[in-house]
């Protein structure tokens, strides 16, 4: 299915939520970085362009976090299984990442990584969450179903934010 980008970008400048000051909870599953985990070529190209954008303007650089990015999988499976774009229901979120005080989240979908992260730039809330100095974490899932990329970004400001999830090791 072609969509164009003026359609994708009506549909992410819809796609924005932003949870604060929840209860910091604890989680069962984890996974150190790099040590079983590992992310596909279009996860890293999306992470290096929004931490480009956060270098450019004066932000830390965002770590990859494996936890966060099993969420980010689970959603983005659901999205592209389902074809509609959404987002984790906040009780739903709450219960996959667990040890938390701040979280942002970002869904899109288009024909590739730049497209979307374009989008996600031109759309001000999207932009907000990318440039978030409290965030230092980020979670991503891509996943293509036909010629559609679906993405999930999930970011936070704690190291090992915990989940509820099945983690490699």
């Amino acid at each position: 299915m072609i969509r164009t980008y003026r359609h994708f970008l009506a549909a992410a400048a819809l796609a924005t939520l932003i949870v604060m000051m929840a209860p910091v909870g604890t989680g069962t599953g984890t996974a150190a970085a790099g040590s079983c985990w590992s992310w596909k070529a279009s996860e890293k190209k999306l992470a290096r362009l929004t931490n480009q954008a956060r270098m450019r303007r004066g932000k830390p650089k965002l770590r990859l976090d494996p936890e966060l990015s099993k969420a980010a999988k689970v959603h983005t499976k659901l999205m592209a299984t389902t074809g509609i774009l959404q987002h984790t229901p906040s009780d739903t979120l709450a219960y996959r990442v667990t040890n938390w005080s701040i979280l942002g989240e970002n869904v899109g979908y288009g024909s590739s990584v730049h497209q979307v992260q374009r989008a996600f730039m031109n759309s001000p809330a999207h932009r907000e969450n990318i440039l978030k100095g409290r965030f230092r974490h980020v979670g991503i899932g891509i996943r293509t179903a036909g010629d559609t990329m679906w993405i999930t970004v999930l970011f936070s400001g704690r190291e090992n934010p915990g989940t509820r999830l099945s983690m490699p090791c």
